[in-house]
C-alpha cells in the first residue's frame, strides 16, 4: 500500500453494514451543508468510473437488452445497478477487451487492444510496453488541476503513479481482495465478512476523495476497480440471510454468490447517493462496466472446452476465459450531463473506447497517442442511435492460449456489423454467427456465408499482423496443448 491509499477514517475493518450506512449517511448530512454553502466543482468535467470484477452480462435483476427480457438475472436483486441503467445509457453490446482481467486494465488505461498491447493473459508472458500515456496524463493536459485517483484492483505491472495517478492503492491484484485458490471450500463455498471484497471501503474512501476535490474546486477522475465479483465468494451476514429468502432461479441459484452481488449492489447505492449529495449530476458521467464475462458455472469446472449443459451467463455462451458471447459481453452503462435517462444504445462498443470518450469529453483529443484501437463514444451519448465509424477490423479479440477451464485451445474473434467469426487455431475451423439475432451463438452460418467469412477472417489476419500479435506458439501453454495438436471439444456444439 502506498501513502497515498489509507483507508476512510469512517471505515476500519471489522466494521457491521448497519455501522457503515449510519457513518455514511451523516457524511451525506456535511455534504448537503458544503453543497448548500456554495461548494461546488469546476467547469472542467467529472469522471467515474466503476469497473467490476467477472460480472457477468445476465448478473442484473434489470435487463441490458431492454428487447430481450431474460437478459437479467432470474434470482439476483440489484436495485441500485438498475437505477444506474435507467438513469442513463446501457449498451446492449458493451464488451470487454478480454476475457481475463488483467488484459482489459491495461486495455482501457492506453486504449489499445491486448494484441496491440501484446499482452493477452494474466499468466505467463507479458510483453507489454508500460511506457504509454494513461488517462490521468491525458485528462491532465486539458486540465493540470485534474486529480485523479485509483481506488481497488489495479493488476498492471507499473505503478499507477506513473500514469498521473494523485491517489492510488499501488500494484494491487485479486490478493487484496481477499482472493486464494489454497482452500477449494472456501474459495467457492463462500464465508462472511463485514466489508466483504472491500465493496464498503472503496466506495467510502472514493467519497471522501470526491469531496476533497470539490473542496479544492478541483476536477475529479476516479476509478473505482472491484474486487467483487471474482473469487473468493465473500459476502456479508445481512446479506447472506436476505437472500436466503429469495426463490431460486433455473439459471442462477447460488446463495452465496448471489449475497455477494447483493453486496456489491449496495455499495453501487452508497455512491449514487453520493453523487445525488455532491449535485454532481450537471458536471459528473459514471461510467459503469467489467473486465471480463462471469464464470461459466460455479465452482469452477476443468472441462477442456467441452459443451456445458446450461451456463450462468444464459443466453449468453459460455464466459470468463473464453471468446464467445458469455466471456466478453459485460454490463456497459453510462450515466451524466445530457445523457437520456432509460435510454439504449444497441451500437457495439468495448473498453479500449473509454480512453478516446474520456479524451473527447474532457477537450483532450490532441493528447491521444497514435494508434489507438478505440473510438470517442462521446456522440452517442447524446444519440444512442449514433454509429461508430472504426477501421474495417471492428472489435478484435484475442487469446492465443490453452486453458483447460476455458475452451482450452488458442482463439481469435473479430466482430464488424452484426455478425462474428471465431477463429480455432489448432482446429483449423471457423464459425460464424449474426450476433445480434442469435447472441446465443446457436447457429453457425459459415457454410451458408462462406464470402462473408473469408471477410472477417482476412480483416482479423490483417489486423493482428498489422500489431505485431502473440502468436499461439509463443504461449508459456502451447506445451499444454502438445504443441498444436490437442483440439477443442467445443466444436462439437457445430457438426459440419
Amino acid at each position: 500500500m502506498t501513502k497515498n491509499s489509507a483507508a476512510s477514517p469512517l471505515i476500519t475493518q471489522g466494521l457491521k453494514l448497519t455501522w457503515i450506512a449510519s457513518a455514511f449517511y451523516l457524511k451525506l448530512g456535511l455534504i448537503s451543508m458544503l453543497s448548500l454553502g456554495g461548494l461546488c466543482a469546476k467547469e472542467a468535467p467529472n469522471f467515474i468510473l466503476v469497473l467490476t470484477d467477472d460480472q457477468g452480462w445476465t448478473s442484473l435483476s434489470a435487463a441490458m437488452d431492454l428487447r430481450l427480457p431474460n437478459s437479467k438475472s432470474d434470482y439476483h436483486k440489484t436495485p441500485n445497478m438498475d437505477a444506474l441503467l435507467e438513469r442513463g445509457m446501457r449498451f446492449s453490446n458493451g464488451y470487454a477487451a478480454s476475457p481475463v482481467c488483467s488484459p482489459t486494465r491495461y486495455s482501457i488505461q492506453f486504449g489499445k487492444s491486448p494484441a496491440r498491447l501484446n499482452f493477452t493473459r494474466v499468466v505467463g508472458r507479458n510483453g507489454a510496453d508500460h511506457n504509454q500515456v494513461g488517462i490521468p496524463q491525458i485528462l491532465k493536459v486539458a486540465d493540470p488541476d485534474y486529480l485523479c485517483a485509483h481506488l481497488g484492483k489495479w493488476h498492471i505491472s507499473a505503478d499507477p503513479e506513473r500514469y498521473g495517478y494523485d491517489v492510488h492503492d499501488g500494484k494491487t491484484t485479486n490478493r487484496e481482495g481477499g482472493f486464494t485458490m489454497k482452500d477449494h471450500d472456501r474459495e467457492w463455498g463462500g464465508y462472511a465478512e463485514d466489508d466483504p471484497k472491500r465493496v464498503f471501503s472503496l466506495t467510502n474512501r472514493a467519497i471522501d476523495f470526491m469531496q476533497k476535490s470539490l473542496e479544492e474546486e478541483r476536477p475529479f477522475f476516479i476509478q473505482i476497480s472491484h474486487y467483487a465479483l471474482h473469487s473468493n465468494l465473500v459476502y456479508n451476514e445481512e446479506a447472506f440471510d436476505e437472500v436466503g429468502n429469495w426463490p431460486d432461479g433455473k439459471v442462477h441459484q447460488n446463495r452465496a454468490y448471489a449475497a455477494m452481488v447483493h453486496n456489491l449492489d449496495q455499495s453501487i447505492g452508497l455512491l449514487l447517493e453520493a453523487y445525488d449529495a455532491l449535485d454532481l449530476a450537471e458536471n459528473t458521467y459514471l461510467i459503469f462496466t467489467s473486465d471480463n464475462g462471469g464464470m461459466p458455472t460455479l465452482p469452477i469446472q476443468v472441462n477442456k472446452g467441452e459443451p456445458y449443459s446450461a451456463g450462468l451467463n444464459s443466453p449468453l455462451l459460455r464466459g470468463k476465459w473464453d471468446l464467445t458471447e458469455g466471456g466478453i459481453r459485460v454490463p456497459f452503462a453510462v450515466m451524466g450531463p445530457e445523457v437520456e435517462a432509460g435510454s439504449q444504445s444497441n451500437e457495439p462498443v468495448i473498453s479500449y473506447d473509454l480512453l478516446p470518450t474520456l479524451a473527447d469529453i474532457a477537450g483532450a483529443t490532441d493528447a491521444l497517442p497514435d494508434e489507438l484501437d478505440g473510438r470517442s463514444i462521446r456522440p452517442m451519448l447524446k444519440n444512442p442511435d449514433t454509429k461508430i465509424q472504426r477501421p474495417p477490423e471492428g472489435l478484435v479479440f484475442h487469446f492465443p492460449h490453452y486453458n483447460v477451464v476455458g475452451l482450452n485451445e488458442p482463439h481469435s474473434a473479430i466482430r464488424i456489423g452484426d455478425h462474428k467469426l471465431l477463429k480455432f487455431t489448432s482446429s483449423k475451423r471457423e464459425l460464424l454467427f449474426n450476433v445480434a439475432d442469435d447472441p446465443s451463438e446457436s447457429e453457425d452460418l459459415y457454410e451458408a456465408n462462406i464470402a462473408l467469412a473469408g471477410k472477417l477472417n482476412t480483416e482479423l489476419e490483417t489486423y493482428l499482423d498489422a500489431v505485431g500479435a502473440e502468436k499461439p506458439e509463443d504461449s508459456n501453454s502451447w506445451k499444454n496443448g502438445r504443441s498444436g495438436a490437442t483440439k477443442t471439444l467445443f466444436l462439437s456444439r457445430y457438426p459440419k
